[in-house]
């Protein structure tokens, strides 16, 4: 069995020589934290339906060690012409993608030139700087809450047309096209996900700007009576904003706006989900301190805020379907969520490993909503 698995190997190391394919590079990633939860329940007298009982409407989530992601990517080339890569792992991310292992990204390209190239892909979408990056590849632990709400999806798969070129040492751009799947990976003609995102490196060192359009067609939980089947609706998204990241200072900020959001906790009747409008963004800033040490290379403080409106159209309602409520005639004219993150990130080498201490809290609380708790999150990562 080794002598036919060694023959095997070399087959393909001669096939790869004479087709002139490059073996491809290897990256690894693994995340693994601690999560803290500090808060109550929200638990109330539950006077709907006609009973009176006690109903608990939040948990708080339990204290737990997780692995937040641990992944194997290859990536290589065919000649000058063709790119591939494929990454399988799991992640624990709020979009989704579970526990179990998974094809998280793959992509196949053609390359008509340096600075161009199109293709088909399943990974992350230019919908800003934040969202381009992978989620444990951020300033903090976690991206801005909205976000899960404006992607849409998690590593969609589409076809892709990308460009990026230098004008200058500094200056130059970096666009995307994306014709995707929508949420459900249904037929083209039921929904949708189309996307153009563009990213301009300015004259000025280490600053950036950029924006993003999205179109989207998708299930926003509301049934055809006739047919007994999902009603696929129209919305959009778009979102500009800046990145800066030079020497020892880092700074980002963005802002997105769209209409047509489902899960709200905005009653249909009062507002649907088709017509429904929100905005959100998020400032973030971080100092690298380097310290001379070869156990601790650097140091490097941060600090977000992030504001989510989430009924950015709605001027006030009252809370009093009895079918839903939990008292009569709430007033609700606040909607949106504040969070304030702080933490600290200690380099354990000069590159891949770091140890990341996290802690996020909520500052304002729409009227409609219970109280999030604040959550501690000590996390270990490398990769390579």
């Amino acid at each position: 069995m080794k002598l036919l698995t060694m023959i095997t190997l070399v087959l393909i190391l001669q096939m790869s020589l004479f087709a002139e394919f490059e073996l491809p590079e290897i990256h690894t990633n693994i995340v693994i934290q601690a999560e803290s939860y500090f808060g109550d329940n929200d638990v109330v007298q539950d006077s709907s339906y006609g009973g009176d009982f006690e109903n608990t409407i939040y948990t708080v989530p339990v204290n737990k060690f997780a692995v937040r992601s641990a992944t194997i990517e290859a990536e290589g080339k065919f000649k000058e012409k063709i790119e591939y890569n494929m990454e399988i792992g799991m992640a624990t991310c709020t979009g989704g993608l579970g526990i179990n292992v998974l094809l998280m990204e793959a992509g196949l390209f053609y390359k008509p030139n340096k600075f161009m190239k199109i293709g088909f892909m399943k990974g992350h979408i230019m919908r800003g700087f934040e969202m381009h990056n992978e989620c444990v590849g951020v300033l903090t632990a976690e991206k801005a809450h909205f976000l899960d709400v404006f992607k849409n999806q998690c590593h969609p798969t589409g076809l892709i047309f990308e460009a990026d070129y230098d004008f200058t040492e500094t200056m130059g751009f970096e666009t995307q096209i994306g014709i995707l799947n929508g949420p459900k990976e249904e037929s083209f003609d039921t929904e949708y996900d189309r996307n153009i995102g563009l990213i301009f490196r300015t004259p000025l060192p280490g600053l950036s700007v950029g924006g993003y359009y999205n179109l989207i067609k998708q299930d926003l939980g509301n049934i055809n009576q006739e047919t007994n089947m999902p009603i696929y609706e129209k919305g959009n998204r778009f979102g500009f904003g800046a990145d800066f990241d030079f020497n020892n200072i880092f700074l980002r900020g963005e802002y997105y706006a769209g209409k047509g959001f489902t899960g709200s906790l905005i009653p249909e009747i009062i507002k649907p989900a088709d017509d429904l409008e929100m905005n959100a963004f998020y400032i973030e800033g971080a100092y690298t301190i380097k310290t001379n040490s070869e156990t601790i290379p650097y140091i490097q403080p941060y600090v977000m805020y992030q504001s989510w409106n989430k009924a950015a159209d709605l001027d006030a309602f009252y809370w009093n379907d009895p079918a839903t409520t939990i008292d009569d005639n709430i007033l609700c004219e606040n909607f949106v969520s504040n969070y304030l993150t702080a933490g600290i990130t200690f380099g354990l080498d000069e590159e891949h490993t770091k140890l990341k201490i996290d802690y996020e809290f909520p500052v304002t609380v729409p009227d409609n909503e219970s109280e999030e708790a604040g959550k501690l999150i000590v996390r270990l990562q490398t990769g390579f």
